[in-house]
């Protein structure tokens, strides 16, 4: 099974990036809203046993809320040609809080035998994935939709998902739920 760590936007911030779901010109395959999720650690695939370690690992992160700061749009590549947009996401801005979460969480999966993290940590939420780029298109829509104001929120609860993919793409299922102690940033 293949596993990752997220925090799941609170609804107010879930119902104001639907409407940046919409674009004429582009073709994208959306994400649904439900599966809106902030990665903090990609797990990958692994046994029921390592399953079972690193999601007791998460139960003892003591980690803070994380106040999530949407900061705009943004396209990213994928694969091996950087100049290839593939994703559309919200960009997230690297908070004290988000940070510190990425870390325990990081500290916690690392010590049960997860290989370190050898990107850096840039929070986003995925919005859709394009099926056939054209760099023209994708910046009309940054620049149609780049004024779009979108809360600052906090996420109470880190959930461990499982992911699998289907020929509608990825869907996630929750395995477990780990609440967050509430700190002031």
């Amino acid at each position: 099974m293949r596993l990752f760590t997220a925090l799941d936007p609170p609804d107010t911030l879930r119902d104001a990036l639907v409407p940046l779901q919409s674009a004429d010109a582009l073709s994208v395959r959306w994400t649904a809203p439900a599966q809106f999720h902030v990665t903090l650690r990609f797990i990958g695939a692994v046994d029921v046993a390592q399953a079972h370690r690193f999601g007791a690992a998460l139960r003892h992160v003591e980690g803070p809320v994380p106040r999530c700061v949407p900061y705009g749009l943004d396209a990213l590549p994928s694969g091996p040609t950087p100049q290839a947009f593939r994703v559309l996401v919200v960009g997230l801005e690297r908070t004290p809080s988000l940070v510190a979460l990425y870390e325990a969480v990081s500290s916690a999966l690392e010590a049960e035998g997860l290989s370190p993290d050898r990107r850096a940590y840039h929070p986003h939420i995925t919005l859709g994935r394009l099926e056939t780029p054209s760099p023209e298109a994708v910046h009309a829509y940054l620049r149609n939709h780049q004024q779009r104001s979108l809360p600052a929120v906090r996420s109470e609860r880190m959930v461990l998902y499982k992911s699998t993919t289907t020929p509608d793409g990825a869907l996630y299922t929750p395995q477990a739920a780990y609440p967050l102690v509430d700190t002031l940033e």
